[in-house]
């Protein structure tokens, strides 16, 4: 009967919003009867860290830059004299090395001679055709005197012969003798007086010629000197191309060398990097408003406390203490970096094959320069997360702080103001890294000392 009831109920239009409505009074019903449910809070976990801690460290900022070795001084040797190749030294090969002053080559110096015995014969006569003008015009000076002294005793002569004409006592015809002989004692001491007037020019001209001879023989002795080529410097051969018998014109070249004593280097250094350095200038020291005052460019440098180290890049060999010479006076057209010359003296001594080879020439660098030291707080460099580092508070909480101006060096990290002597910085990895966050703070003992050797070899 009940079941009857019930499926007549159902059947019915109504019965499904009844059913619903039904339902959620009773859902209703529950959940307020229900006791309230109290919140149970439980503290956020503490996340474990590794920290190392800052000090403060006496530091010469560096910045790496990379060129390629070439020598200070090379020679291009051509010759100077024409003439057939008569001597060439056994070591004039590429690739060896041969001291100052050897003679590599010599030309064949014949003509040369007989040029310079000319010469030097031409300048003997010319001198002795001047000590012989010289000795004719101290004998015409000699010569006058004697005509003035023979003039003056015919004046005197003619004067009595006149009285005694007057007188009558001699005849007409030796008066006029006596004149003659006056006139050409007259003649004779105006022709020597000319020739007094003369002699001093020819013996300038003479002089000249002298001069002249002297100037060949000069030109001759050089001639024959460039006949001799000799090495001005302790070099390596880098090219030959004179060869035995080989007649060799004027200009033509023999060989080429490059001196042993100094390289350098033309390192390359983003413009950006060289402002690390150039912060710790002695700004008093760099005042080139007096151009005669000016110090050479090495010694500015060396007296801002720039120097330099270099390594052949890429290899395990020994490194070369370097000077800084010069800057370049552009910055590079395709890379757009500075050019920085550094130098280094006798790189030949000292040399081990297997540890510290001798640069060469074309040798690709590592060149690392350094500034004057300055006091740092130094980190590990990979404790930098986006030019941000984490750092501990006393309360052992995390704070992000921000270090834009940081200055990186190999594997350091170099801060100037933005944190303090003492500081606790993250060194592992923390994700998500949020402002306050708990931490738990673990000494990371190997970092440490590897932050301790890495300072101790960069001071």
């Amino acid at each position: 009967m009940f079941n009857l009831i019930k499926k007549q109920f159902l059947e019915k239009k109504i019965a499904l919003p009844v059913i619903i409505i039904v339902g959620i009074l009773l859902t209703v019903a529950i959940i307020k009867l229900q006791p309230a449910m109290e919140h149970n809070p439980q503290a956020r976990p503490s996340i474990p860290v590794n920290f190392v801690t800052v000090h403060q460290h006496s530091l010469r900022p560096a910045i790496v830059g990379f060129g390629t070795v070439e020598p200070d001084v090379s020679l291009q040797a051509k010759a100077e004299v024409t003439g057939r190749v008569t001597f060439i030294h056994p070591e004039l090969k590429k690739g060896t090395i041969i001291p100052k002053d050897t003679l590599v080559l010599k030309i064949d110096d014949k003509d040369y001679l007989l040029a310079l015995k000319q010469a030097e014969a031409d300048l003997l006569s010319n001198q002795a055709s001047l000590k012989e003008m010289e000795l004719t015009v101290e004998n015409t000076k000699l010569d006058l005197k004697l005509a003035v002294e023979k003039l003056k005793v015919r004046n005197k002569e003619l004067t009595r012969l006149e009285r005694l004409r007057k007188s009558g006592s001699i005849s007409q015809s030796k008066l006029d003798a006596e004149r003659q002989n006056k006139l050409q004692q007259q003649q004779e001491v105006q022709q020597l007086e000319n020739q007094l007037t003369t002699l001093p020019s020819d013996i300038e001209v003479l002089k000249a010629k002298i001069d002249i001879s002297k100037a060949k023989v000069e030109q001759s002795q050089r001639d024959l000197a460039r006949t001799e080529i000799r090495l001005p410097f302790n070099g390596r051969i880098s090219k030959v191309d004179a060869e035995l018998d080989q007649y060799a014109a004027t200009g033509s070249l023999l060989f080429e060398a490059s001196g042993l004593d100094k390289v350098t280097i033309n390192a390359q250094f983003p413009i950006n990097q060289f402002r690390q350095i150039a912060q710790g200038f002695d700004r008093e020291k760099i005042n080139f408003s007096d151009p005669a005052s000016i110090p050479r460019m090495s010694e500015l440098f060396a007296s801002l406390g720039m120097s330099a180290k270099v390594y052949i890049a890429g290899s395990q060999f020994e490194g070369w203490e370097a000077k800084v010479e010069r800057i370049s006076d552009n910055l590079d057209p395709q890379s757009r970096t500075l050019g920085v010359v550094v130098s280094v003296s006798d790189s030949y001594k000292n040399i081990n094959p297997a540890t510290k080879p001798p640069l060469l020439e074309g040798n690709y660098m590592q060149v690392n320069l350094f500034g004057a030291a300055n006091q740092f707080l130094v980190a590990p460099r990979y404790a930098l997360h986006e030019n941000q580092v984490y750092r501990i508070n006393s309360d052992n909480t995390l704070q992000r702080v921000d270090v834009s101006n940081v200055q990186l060096q190999g594997e350091l990290a170099l801060f100037k103001n933005t944190l303090t002597a003492g500081d606790k910085i993250i060194t592992s990895d923390v994700f998500p890294a949020v402002n306050g966050m708990k931490v738990t703070p673990v000494e990371d003992s190997k970092a440490q000392q590897s932050l301790t050797e890495l300072v101790e070899m960069a001071q």
